[in-house]
């Protein structure tokens, strides 16, 4: 029984930028994911429009170190540049990665965004090569006509990452309550994809 335990793998979701993991489309992903028998985890990440990244990474770092099993990171938007940030910071191996919505490696111009509200999750170059090491999968999604993230940035992490980059053309940024059954579906698939 134990060693069952061990090889069942945990799913930990990531929202991005000043939302939470209330919102519908990670709720919906939880549930179809829990009525599936699988362990999976949305923690509430702090700092609303003025996020911090390493009270984001100690949490992501405790539900990581909480898992018996293999752990697949699935995060949208923000949350890509925490899983990135965290496997560089910790340099702790996971099974998957599943990045949505992604920022590329370029810490001088992502920085800038939003006036600076999360310049701390961009203050220094990723070690992608480290990084490439840390899991056995790498996914990248991304939609053609994100308003927030262009195209461009996932196309370059995943070539940089050696990811499977899965596009979308009419995703936007995967975001918004009226998109959350679509959104879901999508980041369901993915994940199952890893499983």
């Amino acid at each position: 029984m134990e060693n069952e335990e061990r090889n069942v793998k945990k799913v930990i979701l990531i929202h991005g930028y000043n939302t939470n993991p209330y919102s519908k489309k990670w709720q919906i992903t939880a549930e179809a994911l829990k009525a599936m028998g699988v362990e999976c985890s949305a923690p509430v990440l702090p700092g609303g429009e003025r996020p911090h990244s390493q009270e984001w990474l100690e949490i992501i770092d405790k539900e990581v170190k909480d898992s018996k099993g293999p752990v697949i990171l699935c995060g949208s938007s923000l949350g890509t540049r925490a899983i990135l940030l965290y496997l560089d910071k910790y340099n702790q191996k996971v099974d998957s990665v599943i990045l949505i919505a992604s920022f590329n490696n370029n810490f001088q111009e992502n920085r800038k965004r939003r006036n600076g509200a999360y310049a701390d999750f961009f203050d220094y170059a990723l070690d992608i090569e480290r990084i490439k090491k840390l899991a056995n999968h790498f996914i990248v999604v991304h939609s053609k006509d994100d308003e927030l993230i262009n195209y461009n940035q996932a196309a370059e992490i995943s070539n940089q990452l050696g990811a499977k980059l899965i596009t979308y053309e009419n995703m936007g940024h995967f975001c918004g309550e009226r998109n959350s059954e679509k959104n879901a579906a999508v980041f369901i698939e993915i994940i199952k994809s890893v499983l």
